[in-house]
């Protein structure tokens, strides 16, 4: 018995949400007369919208009708299989047999959505997803893409920035801490306890607009993405950082291999991709080539490079001396970003008895078993080597700029930030012979070598810390190159991602 009060509030509120959405949707879906609603208790907006909304999606040419009655109906975003199954049986069902269904469905299957949460329906404007970066602190190179290049976007553009719900099946507006996180990610803005706390989750559905995946979307996301991508009428772009995942599957774990593959049955239903450099491109590109043998098109794919600024531009230039020359080696900690070759070479020069020291930036990847023991055993030596662990942008800036040279050999990268940031510092940089490391080394300031070849590896070392006139030469041609900036790089991919305009 006390159960049922309860109970009845519960529904009451479902039933008032339901009409919420409902409503939403048929703002955009229906015209004015019909939308027009009677007065009546909870359920009323319902029972006088469905049937207009179910007699709209039985015309097989609105399938982005179906999609927002099932968004509205469900508050979340349906899969391909779920527009099928429903298209299929509103063609053919009853009069009145369809409103019955779906409403059923929403009672007897409340978890397949949040169907207790109000939705606002974004219409011909740009959405961005960010979830990670909003959940997250985590700071590496794709986290900083998009933490210099939202903020830019919301500056000079309207765009609506979301996350998701836990479950992966809708968008939705940002917490205040969230927002921080990819707004004023670094720069230490307060949150007002008070709006934090009075933050409810509002469920966020584009029509007709353009929807942007800055961050790679959680797996969960695929089959909402893909379905949205092919039946809403919005278009779906996003930035291609890397297919490393699956190119280079051996370097990484193999449950990144399963979620990538998800993520690529959004990508082929994707309008268009902007590769991070030619080599991400020429990757993403022979993915869209490869969709004609499954009767699709595929996305369009162009090249919008990345920018080529220090960490926090703009401050001041000081470089930090130190007695021995010092060798920066960057990155997370991890297989394929190679530092163990880094270690094993200047193993083999403090034992030829050259003095210098070598800083270690950079977080624990998804693994660190490779090189952890090697810093252990040389920390055992007592050799100069210094893990500093994930470090600030301002304490990275700070070691870029007092290094003699940086070490950034990766054995496979969409870009890598890391050299024409210490390039950009006015730091030599020893990177890799191939792919995007040899398009940034083309502009000058590098050395490079092939990073799998130890003693191709242990020669530059040497050659640049025991050579000043080559560093000064090196230094020289650094201070050389084109910048390229946030805001240019923020600007080029919004006109290509959301105008759909060529690439310069």
């Amino acid at each position: 018995m006390s159960r049922t009060p309860s109970r009845r509030r519960s529904s009451r509120h479902l039933v008032t949400a339901l009409d919420q959405r409902l409503t939403e949707a048929a703002r955009v879906l229906l015209d004015p007369g019909t939308r027009a609603l009677p007065d009546g208790p909870p359920g009323t907006p319902t029972a006088h919208l469905l049937p207009h909304l179910i007699a709209l999606c039985a015309d097989r040419s609105r399938a982005d009708a179906r999609w927002l009655l099932l968004t509205a109906t469900f508050g979340a975003l349906p899969t391909g299989d779920q527009l099928i199954a429903f298209g299929r049986y509103v063609e053919t069902a009853l009069p009145g047999h369809a409103e019955s269904a779906l409403l059923a469905g929403v009672f007897i299957d409340p978890r397949r959505g949040r169907v207790d949460l109000p939705m606002t329906v974004v219409t011909d404007d740009v959405v961005v997803d960010v979830d990670f970066c909003a959940r997250h602190d985590t700071h590496t190179g794709i986290h900083r893409v998009v933490r210099e290049t939202i903020p830019r976007w919301q500056a000079e553009h309207r765009a609506e920035a979301v996350a998701w719900i836990d479950a992966y099946t809708c968008m939705r507006r940002l917490a205040p801490r969230e927002s921080n996180r990819v707004f004023a990610y670094g720069l230490d803005v307060p949150i007002d306890a008070a709006t934090e706390a009075a933050y409810q989750e509002h469920l966020i559905v584009p029509w007709r607009s353009v929807v942007v995946l800055a961050d790679v979307p959680n797996p969960l996301a695929s089959g909402p993405l893909a379905a949205l991508a092919t039946y809403s009428g919005n278009e779906l772009a996003l930035i291609g950082y890397d297919m490393i995942p699956v190119t280079s599957a051996e370097m990484r774990p193999a449950s990144d291999s399963v979620a990538f593959a998800q993520y690529l049955t959004v990508a082929k239903r994707a309008h268009r991709i902007a590769g991070i450099s030619r080599s991400a491109t020429a990757e993403f590109t022979g993915f869209s080539h490869a969709l004609g043998a499954q009767g699709l098109p595929g996305p369009q794919v162009r090249e919008v490079q990345l920018a080529s600024e220090p960490p926090l531009a703009g401050a001041p230039q000081t470089r930090r001396r130190r007695p021995r020359p010092v060798l920066l080696l960057v990155g997370s900690q991890e297989p394929h970003k190679n530092q163990r070759a880094a270690l094993h070479a200047a193993a083999r020069l403090w034992r030829d008895g050259l003095d210098f020291e070598v800083r270690l930036a950079g977080g624990r990847g998804w693994s660190d078993a490779v090189l952890k023991p090697s810093i252990e055993r040389l920390v055992g030596q007592g050799r100069p080597l210094t893990p500093l662990g994930r470090v600030s942008d301002a304490r990275l800036l700070q070691e870029m700029r007092s290094a003699d040279v940086v070490f950034f050999a990766s054995l496979h990268e969409g870009y890598g930030l890391p050299v024409t940031e210490a390039l950009a510092c006015g730091t030599p940089v020893i990177t890799s012979n191939f792919g995007s490391q040899l398009e940034i080394a083309e502009l000058g300031g590098c050395v490079v070598v092939d990073p799998r070849d130890d003693d191709d590896i242990t020669a530059a070392i040497r050659r640049l810390l025991t050579d000043p006139t080559e560093r000064a030469r090196l230094r020289a041609q650094a201070a050389a190159r084109p910048v390229r900036t946030w805001d240019a790089y923020a600007s080029d991919l919004w006109n290509f991602l959301v105008r759909a305009e060529e690439v310069a």
